[in-house]
Parts: structure tokens; C-alpha cells; sequence
């Protein structure tokens, strides 16, 4: 049976995702044995994204609200009032 397992890696950051827990934990191994690794368990946070899981439905979401929040003071604009803005009736979502 074929598994897929993504491993995602930034610099010095690794988020390993998979299906199989047995084919990560044995990813997880062979790993260790050529570099020098800590298991942080699972992830809450990779980069700037907040990572959010529904295990019974097999979700993952990412949100990035932190990275928006940084780009908008960056710019100066963190203090703006929001407003209403008119939807067309007609649009479906």
C-alpha cells in the first residue's frame, strides 16, 4: 500500500504530515540516525501560520492571521476602521 508522507522544511523547522503514523515514526527514525533532531510533538505553529486539526474529518487548516497582523503594522495600518461593504444579492457562496 502506497503512503504518502510530506515533510515540509525551513531551514531548521520540519513539519512532517502523513496518514500513517507508523511510516512518520519510521520516517521519524531514520531521520535521527543522520541528523541531530528534537520531536516537539505536534505542531501548532510553523513559520508564521497556525496550524488548526479536526482528526475525526482528516482536516488540517493553516491560518495566517499573525503574518497579516505583522504586514499590517508594517505598512500602518493596523488602526483602520473596518466597513460595511454592499453584497450583490444575486452572488452565491
Amino acid at each position: 500500500m502506497l503512503t504518502t508522507i510530506i515533510l515540509a522544511l525551513y531551514v531548521n523547522d520540519m513539519l512532517i504530515v502523513g496518514a500513517n503514523m507508523v511510516e512518520i515514526d519510521k520516517l521519524k527514525k531514520q531521520l535521527s540516525k543522520i541528523f541531530e533532531m528534537k520531536d516537539l510533538g505536534s505542531a501548532k505553529q510553523i513559520l508564521i501560520m497556525r496550524i488548526s486539526r479536526d482528526r475525526s474529518e482528516g482536516i488540517m487548516n493553516l491560518y495566517q492571521e499573525k503574518y497579516v497582523e505583522k504586514l499590517l503594522s508594517r505598512f500602518n495600518v493596523g488602526n483602520i476602521k473596518t466597513r460595511n461593504t454592499p453584497l450583490e444579492t444575486h452572488l452565491k457562496f
